[in-house]
């Protein structure tokens, strides 16, 4: 085959990975539209001030997990497939097949160069060096692709990563008072400290100025994260997975 020919075959992957990000997408949209979380107040007895609640929640779809697996397995299988393409343009094989080769991605640059020679066997040395020039492994320059090799093979074993919904933004409004003399002020977007993830009835949302009254246009801003400790902790999930 011939190099376009070859990628070709590794692409396939990643447009399927592709679709399945936009399917992801679509769902998150069915979900989100609706306005799954209802918000309520209640004030502080002691300080007067307004306190907006997460006073229902619906349950996350499980299938926000299960395409979440489909995506990383199909992009993480196409970095093998273009392994094995590798190992047969070096050792000149048609349609030859290596077990052991895959596309290595480490926990550390130790373990990276004590796995590696077991993996690139019958490569170019051109391709080696390569693959050893992007650092595919926590600390080096490759340091993203880490988390992403590390969640892929949590997915062979349980559902998915924590897939979850989480408060990303809320819009602030100052008091009219503290400023006499404008008309009106822009609402000022801020993020919370602590998201709140994975979002539940209760969670307490955001603390008004003591004797504010109920706005019924305060915004929120939910969104669907992914949240696995140590790995990914409340990243965007449609962002990380692009």
């Amino acid at each position: 085959m011939t190099a376009d020919e070859r990628l070709a075959l590794i692409r396939l992957k990643v447009e399927w990975a592709n679709k399945h990000i936009h399917d992801l997408q679509a769902e998150i949209r069915s979900f989100l539209d609706p306005k799954p979380y209802k918000v309520a107040t209640k004030r502080n007895p002691d300080t007067r001030q307004l306190i907006y609640y997460v006073a229902s929640a619906e349950p996350i779809p499980t299938s926000f997990a299960t395409i979440t697996g489909d995506v990383l397995n199909n992009l993480r299988s196409s970095l093998d497939h273009l392994a094995q393409q590798l190992y047969l343009v070096g050792t000149g094989s048609a349609n030859g097949y290596r077990d052991q080769t895959s596309f290595l991605i480490a926990e550390t640059a130790k373990k990276f160069k004590a796995g590696l020679l077991g993996k690139v066997h019958g490569m170019r040395q051109d391709a080696i060096n390569a693959i050893c020039a992007l650092e595919p492994y926590q600390g080096g320059q490759g340091a993203d692709l880490w988390p992403f090799h590390r969640l892929n093979n949590i997915d062979k074993h349980r559902l998915i990563v924590s897939v979850g919904s989480a408060l990303v933004g809320v819009g602030v409004s100052l008091p009219m008072a503290s400023f006499p003399m404008v008309q009106m002020l822009p609402k000022i977007s801020i993020r919370p400290a602590n998201i709140l993830f994975p979002l539940k009835a209760g969670d307490e949302i955001f603390v008004d100025f003591p004797d504010a009254e109920w706005d019924e246009n305060q915004d929120f801003t939910f969104q669907i994260v992914i949240y696995e400790p140590g790995v990914i902790e409340g990243k965007p999930l449609v962002k990380t997975l692009v």
